[in-house]
């Protein structure tokens, strides 16, 4: 009988230990993939949001444009209508946001827990000066924009030049606020078709050109503290 118990606990320990390393593993994983699933959340909210601008707006999102300087780049959303191109970049964060336009760098603040990423007007700039050149456009009117998550508080000191900085919430607002004409119809038939080639790729060869931009992003910021 002794025997008997001693093997049922020595079963129970074990399954114990087992089930703790399960859980160790899954709660790893769920941290690692955690930032991805907030992203991809974030990515619908902004592509819903963008539903409402109507008729007169057309939206790409997830585009990858050839760079002069990196190689590719990655566009989050376009706005496409006759009053010009919007060039958005999304950032799914929480906490604090720090920063001003001529720093290279701006700062989450999430209690004490600080966490330092790439000026995101400096990043969109990349892509809006990417986008002309696909479009051989140099003097295509543009306007950038950075949406940060709900859940951001902005702690900015100065305003900003040459982007808009928003919540989601504020998106809407933000591109209907340019409500002056500045291409014909020519002109946006012509972007259009252009930016639906970027768009309306093959699946597999879309996978293929996120996966180079993936590592391509790695080994340029391996040695930085910036995020995407």
């Amino acid at each position: 009988m002794e025997l008997f118990f001693a093997t049922l606990l020595y079963i129970l320990k074990l399954k114990a230990f087992w089930f703790l390393v399960a859980m160790v593993v899954l709660i790893t994983v769920v941290q690692l993939q955690l930032p991805k699933w907030r992203g991809a959340v974030g990515e619908r909210i902004v592509q819903k949001r963008l539903k409402k601008l109507g008729e007169e707006y057309r939206a790409y999102h997830d585009l990858y444009v050839e760079d002069a300087q990196y190689g590719l780049t990655q566009i989050d959303h376009v706005v496409v209508s006759k009053y010009g191109l919007h060039v958005i970049e999304t950032k799914h964060y929480k906490g604090w946001i720090f920063g001003s336009e001529s720093q290279k760098y701006w700062t989450q603040v999430i209690y004490k827990n600080k966490q330092k990423f790439y000026n995101p007007i400096r990043q969109n700039y990349g892509h809006i000066e990417a986008l002309k050149s696909r479009l051989n456009l140099p003097n295509l009117p543009v306007c950038s924009i950075i949406a940060f998550s709900n859940d951001v508080e902005f702690k900015f000191k100065e305003p900003f030049r040459s982007a808009d900085v928003v919540h989601y919430r504020g998106l809407v607002k933000a591109i209907k606020q340019d409500d002056r004409p500045r291409l014909t119809n020519n002109q946006l038939n012509s972007i259009i078709s252009n930016l639906d080639q970027l768009a309306d790729l093959p699946k597999e060869e879309k996978k293929l050109i996120r996966k180079a931009h993936l590592q391509q992003v790695r080994k340029k910021y391996n040695a930085t503290p910036a995020r995407k």
